[in-house]
């Protein structure tokens, strides 16, 4: 199994680019990093607690996970509830020809990149990232805009910052997603040319 990594900021295209590249390879599962968030500390509330930063993630068990999958082992998926702080249930989840992990700090550790076939950075303008994030919060969330934009600048932005935008030097390929980019077709392009 080829693991392929797609890492960036918040708001940058990572799941929409990782739902083409899955669609664009034969047996391709998608596993987010989301899945592998702690559970928040029960004295904090939802709206002070960190999302952004690595140590809201466990990733020693995400690379446990991705080891037993390359193994061609299945896993055991965290469930995570973001309104509650933690995870409420888990999913089997059984590898294919290829893995696409996305998130954050895919690309943050030496020992999940040392099982990568291959890695993809993505960037957008920080216009663009605020408004991607505040829609998809109403949408997703119905979060207000002024709710999104408190935790964009309290937590989002000095995330990337200081810890998303040092893992981009481990990137093999840096992909600008502007407002009117194009990832299908930019996929469609990469793909003519390399063999993943």
């Amino acid at each position: 199994m080829k693991i392929i990594a797609i890492a960036g900021g918040a708001a940058t295209g990572k799941t929409t680019f990782a739902q083409y590249l899955a669609k664009r390879l034969p047996s391709a599962k998608i596993l987010s990093l989301d899945h592998y968030y702690l559970d928040k500390p029960a004295h904090v509330p939802i709206e002070q607690h960190n999302f952004e930063a690595p140590t809201a993630f466990d990733f020693k068990e995400f690379h446990k996970a991705l080891e037993d999958l390359k193994d061609e082992l299945p896993i055991q998926m965290p469930q995570y509830k973001y309104t509650l702080g933690k995870r409420t249930s888990f999913t089997k989840f059984t590898p294919g020809q290829y893995l696409i992990i996305e998130g954050l700090y895919v690309l943050m550790h030496a020992s999940i990149r040392s099982l990568l076939q291959y890695s993809f950075y993505l960037e957008s303008p920080p216009d663009v990232v605020m408004s991607r994030y505040i829609l998809k919060n109403l949408k997703e969330s119905n979060y207000t805009p002024e709710y999104s934009i408190q935790q964009y600048f309290a937590f989002v932005r000095p995330a990337f910052f200081s810890y998303v935008t040092p893992t981009r030097q481990h990137s093999q390929m840096v992909v600008t997603n502007d407002y009117n980019s194009r990832l299908d077709l930019f996929l469609d392009d990469f793909l003519s040319k390399y063999q993943l």
